[in-house]
């Protein structure tokens, strides 16, 4: 059971030249968890969805894709949305997100799947949902309760427009890297954390805080993973036709876990005593996944037989 918890949203999506935006199911933790599912994965997803239409498509989409909905938490308020306007493949996003199924969440709704979440292979955090209130909070909340019991995955992918006063979110997030077992984090969202700080310097200081695998993905270039206090493994990206970024990082996220998963890795023990060559393997794999969703319009990451 790998459970991807956080937003589920809506991205309304127009393409340069398009004069209307085209509803795609999306959302950090969703993409994530829809892509686990379609490679065969015990995929769980874990956060609020509206029981407004958009709600329905969510829903829709997720038993489609073979993610199980145990820890869906249903609401009447809205569905978030992102509007998101591709040019040359990248997405600009402006959300509308205010008093929303997945912003509201609080503490006492994630209470009760607590002990079952304690039962999971493995958790995926992040996106948004770390970064807007108070279902931030909430979501820190759960993380420091189960740290220590299994894997957690901690994807930054940071949305700016999200985070209202930069030095709380800062804060948790360094609060973070002594609680999960896994950072996967851009470029873009290490300069907005820390500047020009020597990134080799600060995963070292993560590493000793116990993470076990930080990961750094750099665009079309590739993805490095750095271990072991301070060993690296790089591969680079398979160069294809780029219509969408969309999901990318998401359905990176799930090839990195499902690989890792498979080769019988995906444990806290074991994360500690990783080596190169499955490391490689890993990233390879989640690289393909990355690759082949990029290729596609809107958050639609590929089924096994597609790889």
């Amino acid at each position: 059971m790998i459970i991807c918890a956080g937003e589920s949203l809506i991205d309304m999506v127009s393409f340069k030249g398009e004069p209307e935006y085209t509803p795609h199911v999306g959302g950090s933790n969703f993409n994530s968890a829809i892509a686990l599912g379609r490679l065969g994965a015990d995929s769980y997803y874990f956060g609020a969805v509206s029981n407004d239409n958009y709600g329905k498509l969510i829903e829709d989409s997720l038993k489609n894709s073979n993610v199980r909905e145990e820890f869906i938490i249903k609401t009447n308020r809205p569905t978030t949305l992102a509007y998101a306007d591709v040019v040359n493949g990248i997405a600009e996003y402006t959300f509308v997100d205010e008093h929303s199924a997945g912003r509201m969440l609080d503490r006492a709704s994630l209470k009760p799947f607590l002990s079952r979440v304690m039962k999971a292979k493995a958790l995926l955090v992040g996106g948004i949902s770390l970064q807007a209130e108070p279902c931030g909070s909430s979501w820190q909340w759960l993380v420091e309760q189960i740290s220590g019991h299994l894997p957690v995955y901690f994807d930054a992918n940071i949305r700016p427009d999200f985070i209202e006063v930069k030095n709380h979110y800062v804060n948790r997030f360094k609060r973070l890297t002594s609680k999960v077992d896994i950072i996967k984090i851009s470029e873009e969202d290490y300069r907005y954390l820390y500047g020009a700080q020597d990134f080799k310097e600060v995963s070292k200081e993560w590493l000793k805080n116990g993470v076990k695998l930080v990961i750094l993905t750099l665009g079309g270039e590739g993805s490095k993973v750095i271990f072991d206090g301070g060993k690296e493994v790089y591969v680079k990206s398979n160069q294809v036709e780029v219509v969408d970024t969309i999901a990318a990082g998401d359905s990176f996220n799930g090839g990195f876990l499902f690989s890792l998963e498979q080769q019988g890795l995906l444990s806290r023990d074991k994360l500690s005593l990783m080596e190169e060559a499955s490391l490689k393997k890993t990233l390879t794999f989640a690289n393909q996944v990355a690759s082949l969703t990029v290729m596609k319009k809107g958050a639609n990451p590929p089924w096994l037989n597609e790889i």
